[in-house]
């Protein structure tokens, strides 16, 4: 007797959903990418270069506050409005910054399009929690990962050049043009996750919680502490120490309501889960970001030869998306979650000891290499324990924590390093103690995330776990 084969994420029921949702993950990985390519120019084109960070980290810090409210609005009215929202925002930002002369409104339509950014991420995963049920968020989530590949090696060299030959406005008008493509091609799939459908696990996903609206505050609040830090981190900003200790109180004050009860103690579940995705990323940035500048300043790479080493670790991270996401895999969710730590903390080690003159260059690119496939395994296991351990009525919510996590860890850790690496070569006047103290911290970071990842069992589950076994 033959068996009918389990429904895919391209069967007939969900095959417009997942072309949808993938195609939007598409658009925000070339937009990413390709904006990051023509900045240099823009910036210098509306004479805005000592701006230059702000175009970065205003994208970042207002897609803080994007991530609230898109989490509290899909928990209320389901993940459409917010979605739809996210699009608009991140369109009409493209807009207002391709159509710049200065560097106020761009950096304006920047902030307007990290908002919307930040939205569209967070109501993503929300869709993939309504949409799909339990057994093929993995493999959703391994289409999401192989949705930055192929933008990675395309997003750059097409920027490129259609800046070189029409202009860098264009660029951002052919990313809105973008957003609204996605914004059509979601519209039918949207329609079936209404307000008051069921959740594929049958239970209603609206009740009487907070939305969000009562956490725009602290989220206004922690953007701007996080970009007070930011700025702080510069060599030569002024009153960079009373903008330190500003953001940093803003942090302690307003922090905490827009987190899961217990993060910042790591208590066990949903509270290590997003604790866990936010040192595994704020690391693996870090490291990503110094590399490229590690290998072309210190061991005379190129920077095509050296930006290698970033498409190398993109496509480790996808294989290894790929192998958590088969509905094979004999090992329970949380361990391949604990391995991707291990690996990533591994890769950290190596990154560590290629910063020694005496190791070969390519020592840093392998450690990469190794990161990249511990947070493929890591990364999407925690979005799916995520989705599956939140009630119907708090994936948005805790969706957002999951994102926030990652933005304000990689925001803060980024700009700690940065700091470091000031200090360090100030003081030793070598560029080469400088890329081994930021790299020693990343590795700090990263190898906290193993002994979180032993704790994101839920306390109830872990016990029924081992009532099972008696």
């Amino acid at each position: 007797m033959n068996k009918t084969a389990a429904p895919g994420v391209l069967s007939h029921p969900y095959r417009a959903c997942t072309l949808a949702v993938s195609s939007t993950f598409v658009l925000v990985a070339f937009a990413g990418l390709a904006l990051s390519t023509v900045m240099p120019v823009a910036v210098q084109d509306l004479g805005g270069l000592g701006l230059y960070a702000l175009a970065f980290g205003g994208f970042l810090t207002t897609g803080i506050v994007g991530t609230v409210l898109a989490g509290g609005w899909a928990d209320r009215r389901g993940p459409a409005p917010a979605l739809c929202a996210g699009l608009l925002c991140f369109a009409g930002g493209a807009v207002m910054s391709g159509a710049a002369q200065a560097m106020w409104p761009f950096l304006l339509g920047r902030y307007v399009q990290g908002l919307g950014g930040g939205a569209v991420t967070v109501a993503l995963y929300v869709v993939v929690g309504r949409a799909y049920p339990a057994a093929l968020r993995p493999r959703m989530f391994s289409l999401i990962t192989a949705c930055w590949i192929v933008p990675s090696m395309v997003g750059p060299p097409i920027a490129g050049a259609v800046t070189e030959r029409l202009s860098w406005h264009w660029v951002f008008h052919g990313i809105a043009l973008l957003g609204v493509l996605a914004l059509t091609l979601l519209a039918r799939p949207l329609a079936r996750l209404t307000h008051h459908g069921a959740a594929p696990d049958g239970t209603d996903g609206t009740d009487g919680t907070d939305g969000g609206g009562l956490r725009v505050g602290p989220a206004l609040a922690v953007a701007v502490g996080a970009g007070l830090l930011q700025y702080a981190g510069a060599e030569s900003a002024p009153y960079r120490w009373v903008a330190a200790v500003a953001g940093l109180a803003l942090l302690v004050a307003r922090l905490r309501p827009l987190l899961p009860a217990g993060t910042l103690s790591g208590r066990p579940g949903i509270p290590s889960l997003v604790l866990l995705r936010g040192v595994a990323a704020g690391a693996y940035f870090t490291i990503e970001t110094y590399i490229p500048l590690m290998l072309v300043n210190e061991r005379q790479w190129s920077p095509g030869l050296a930006g290698m080493s970033l498409t190398g670790a993109a496509l480790t991270w996808f294989a290894a998306s790929w192998l958590q996401g088969h509905p094979g895999l004999p090992w329970p969710r949380e361990r391949v979650v604990f391995a991707g730590a291990l690996i990533h903390g591994a890769g950290a080690a190596v990154t560590l000891s290629g910063a020694l003159r005496a190791m070969p260059a390519a020592t840093v690119a392998v450690g990469l290499l190794v990161a990249g496939f511990g947070m493929g395994l890591l990364l999407p296991g925690v979005g799916v324990l995520t989705l599956e351990h939140s009630p119907t009525n708090q994936q948005g919510r805790n969706s957002a924590a999951l994102q926030l996590s990652d933005n304000l860890s990689s925001v803060l850790l980024v700009g700690a390093c940065g700091a470091l690496f000031n200090v360090a070569h100030v003081r030793s006047g070598q560029d080469s103690a400088a890329f081994l103290a930021v790299f020693a911290a990343a590795l700090a970071a990263a190898a906290a995330a193993g002994p979180l990842a032993r704790r994101i069992t839920p306390a109830r589950a872990e016990e029924e776990k081992n009532d099972a076994t008696l």
